[in-house]
């Protein structure tokens, strides 16, 4: 009753105020009206105008501010400074980490540069006619000296290979015949994609749904793109061009660079025989790579300069892009040093403690220290704030699981014969090692994910990792409490 009682009165007051408002808007309006009713045509209407010109600029700003807000815009490539590169190379090794991968796509970069040739790649899936293409490209072409193979049951190019090609107006180029179509499942292809200062896409015909997949990957590496369709002959002209300006809506890649080619190569056929028999054999495909050779040869002439700038550009990229997984590696390693260190310090501290309470107080500095020393290896801003709630968010769900973890402390401990009688302390210092190294590894897990130490996101990481590894992680931390016992003389 005494809730409900100041409740309806608040009700009240605000029908009240609301009939108060409504009635004077009403008495205003009818007020103007009659005004504007005696008042010249010209008032009226500029009167008029002013109302409609208010409500419109006060629709559009409502409309702007809670109209859903629009997709961002894919990011743009960041651009890569060599000397910025080249600086954080040489801090990255001095900290430890290892740059080699890193350096050798540097030192690949100057290498081709230096060498002036124009490197173009074919990707394509398998039975489309690259080895044919560059067959038919460079008759002579192998890059091992023996015979380039095309087979009519597809697959023959097992691994990525480089063949030279003089153009007609004597540009230095090489043909680099990709392996696989998975550009996820093989990274390797795609980052010599990047290497290449231009991308010839093959494929049969139209283009299927895991073709325009994998088209869409190539064309986020910024570079320029040649969509060749094998089997020229399939199609009359009516239905390339059909083909062409459907390929061309799609991608919008244009469509001089969308072509139709024949790039040769064996088929087996049936024939036959006068005695009724049939019997299979394989016979030569003809031959017609003009239009692919115009539209590198075009590139070529009119993109020279920037074919060069974004393969730069894409390798150095690949190169900064290296160094970074290589700091992340470097800073996943110290991470797992700093989390078995500090969870090595739970188990002895709790081992140490003399009074009831005192293990809290140890470990509670001890945590803090991990979390502030994690923090400063993944170069995050420290957050007193964001740190105690993390550490009391994570101890609320350790007391919610006590009873298990010490269960299973207890069972791991029994494991090892001539231990005697369990303590207390033994058993709380085998759980906090668990404890830590799950808390550590939390943390460590968002801190690399996230770019922060985020409390909840942290605390459902804990728990996850802490149930996974209660077995596990009660064995190894038994192991160590028990070597810390014998060696102090502690039972």
């Amino acid at each position: 009753m005494r809730v409900r009682f100041p409740l309806f009165m608040a009700l009240l007051l605000v029908a009240v105020l609301t009939l108060f408002v409504f009635l004077l808007a009403t008495d205003t309006a009818l007020s103007v009206w009659q005004r504007m009713a005696a008042a010249p045509l010209w008032l009226q209407v500029a009167y008029a105008s002013l109302l409609v010109i208010f409500s419109g600029v006060s629709l559009w700003l409502a409309w702007c501010w809670l109209k859903p807000a629009a997709k961002k815009a894919e990011k743009k490539s960041r651009a890569v400074d060599p000397l910025a590169l080249q600086d954080n190379l040489v801090d990255s090794a001095q900290a430890g980490v290892d740059v080699s991968t890193a350096v050798a796509e540097i030192r690949e970069q100057q290498k081709r540069k230096q060498s002036g040739e124009v490197f173009i790649a074919i990707f394509g899936e398998i039975s489309t006619g690259k080895s044919s293409l560059v067959k038919a490209l460079l008759p002579e072409a192998d890059p091992h000296g023996g015979q380039l193979k095309s087979d009519p049951r597809g697959g023959t190019t097992l691994k990525i290979k480089h063949y030279r090609w003089r153009s007609p107006s004597g540009d230095a180029v090489v043909i680099t015949d990709l392996p696989g179509f998975n550009l996820e499942a093989n990274p390797e292809i795609l980052e010599e994609a990047r290497r290449a200062h231009l991308v010839v896409f093959m494929c049969d015909s139209d283009m299927t749904r895991s073709q325009m997949e994998q088209l869409e990957n190539l064309q986020k590496l910024k570079k320029p793109l040649i969509i060749a369709l094998n089997k020229l002959d399939q199609f009359s002209t009516a239905e390339a061009q059909a083909i062409t300006k459907n390929i061309s809506q799609q991608t919008g890649i244009d469509q001089e660079d969308v072509i139709f080619i024949q790039s040769g190569g064996r088929e087996e056929v049936i024939r036959l025989l006068n005695d009724g028999e049939e019997e299979t054999v394989e016979r030569q495909r003809p031959t017609n790579i003009g239009a692919l050779r115009n539209a590198l040869q075009r590139h070529l002439d009119d993109d020279a300069e920037l074919l060069e700038q974004l393969r730069d550009t894409a390798i150095l990229m690949l190169a900064s892009e290296k160094l970074e997984l290589a700091r992340n590696a470097h800073r996943e390693q110290e991470a797992a040093e700093l989390v078995q260190s500090y969870s090595r310090r739970a188990v002895v501290g709790a081992l140490a403690a003399v009074a009831p309470g005192t293990d809290l107080i140890i470990q509670g500095l001890l945590a803090t220290r991990l979390i502030k020393a994690l923090c400063n290896l993944y170069e995050t801003p420290l957050k007193e704030v964001e740190i105690e709630s993390f550490i009391r968010l994570a101890g609320g769900r350790v007391k919610q699981m006590t009873a298990i973890t010490l269960a299973i402390t207890g069972n791991a401990l029994k494991a090892f014969p001539g231990v005697g009688t369990l303590t207390g302390g033994m058993i709380h210092a085998v759980a906090y090692g668990m404890i830590f190294d799950s808390l550590g590894r939390a943390a460590a897990e968002t801190l690399a994910s996230r770019g922060e130490l985020r409390p909840y996101p942290a605390v459902k990481a804990f728990e996850e990792i802490l149930n996974e590894n209660l077995e596990a992680g009660a064995l190894g931390f038994a192991k160590i409490a028990l070597a810390e016992k014998n060696k102090t003389g502690k039972s």
